[in-house]
């Protein structure tokens, strides 16, 4: 049976999904992602902030992740946007007194610095969740490598990502099994909690086995070698429109600076 050659070279191309968004140099998508998150601290004002995170809701509906993205960010975004809205609320002192009772003193600058300041932090935290959700991150880590950065760096950081997903999984599929033998998983919290110590034990042996997995077909791949390293997954070279969208962010982000300083 002879080799499927087409297969074999299709390799050497850049895997595309077809999507603009997506299909953008991680670093490209790093600079951009970088001016959105430091856009609302120059800003100072909630509604920058609110604009930015209805911003980060269109770009991840326009690459095709608007469910994976939207499903984190509300959750975070509820969480602890909510708790620093009331930590600022209920206890920054101000003027003009909203609304008192015992100790709890809400005053017009609490709302207003605890909307800002929530809002502020939600933002920023949703520029580094939508990078996540559009960029992989053996792309971005092969991008960086591109420039110079160690191999070693980009395996141990990939490890490390890779590791807390397969942890993840691993705990799932413990918890099933658990399930399996008639062990109560699903309940209260402290049922939750009691269900999930004892597998604990094979979650971490589990987790040192497949390290040494890892590191026995790292060596069989020979890469503490000193030697050029090969990519099955290859980047597509920045198109000319691709480094001009940059320039332009790069450039309105500047005279936005310009302008606050000036004004």
């Amino acid at each position: 049976m002879g080799m499927d050659y087409e297969f074999a070279y299709s390799f050497k191309n850049p895997q595309l999904t077809g999507n603009w968004l997506l299909d953008l140099n991680p670093l490209s998508k790093l600079n951009m992602i970088v001016v959105f998150a430091i856009l609302p601290i120059i800003a100072h004002t909630w509604q920058v902030n609110v604009t930015m995170i209805l911003c980060y809701f269109l770009l991840a509906a326009a690459a095709g992740r608007f469910v994976q993205f939207a499903k984190t960010y509300l959750r975070f975004g509820l969480l602890i946007g909510s708790l620093l809205f009331l930590m600022r609320a209920l206890f920054l002192p101000g003027e003009v007194t909203l609304f008192r009772f015992w100790i709890v003193n809400i005053t017009q600058e609490g709302v207003h610095t605890g909307i800002w300041f929530s809002s502020l932090v939600v933002a920023i935290c949703g520029a580094i969740l939508l990078y996540q959700s559009v960029t992989r991150a053996k792309d971005f880590m092969y991008a960086l490598e591109k420039l110079g950065a160690p191999r070693a760096t980009s395996y141990v950081i990939l490890s490390s990502l890779q590791s807390i997903i397969d942890l993840g999984k691993m705990a799932g599929v413990i918890m099933e099994s658990q399930k399996a033998r008639g062990i109560e998983t699903d309940g209260t919290m402290f049922t939750r909690m009691k269900a999930f110590v004892p597998i604990l034990a094979p979650l971490f042996l589990g987790a040192i086995s497949n390290t040494e997995e890892k590191a026995v077909s790292m060596d069989a791949r020979a890469f503490s070698q000193p030697i050029k390293n090969t990519h099955l997954c290859h980047l597509r070279p920045v198109p000319v429109w691709e480094k001009l969208m940059v320039i332009v962010v790069d450039l309105s982000f500047i005279g936005y600076i310009v302008w606050r300083v000036v004004a």
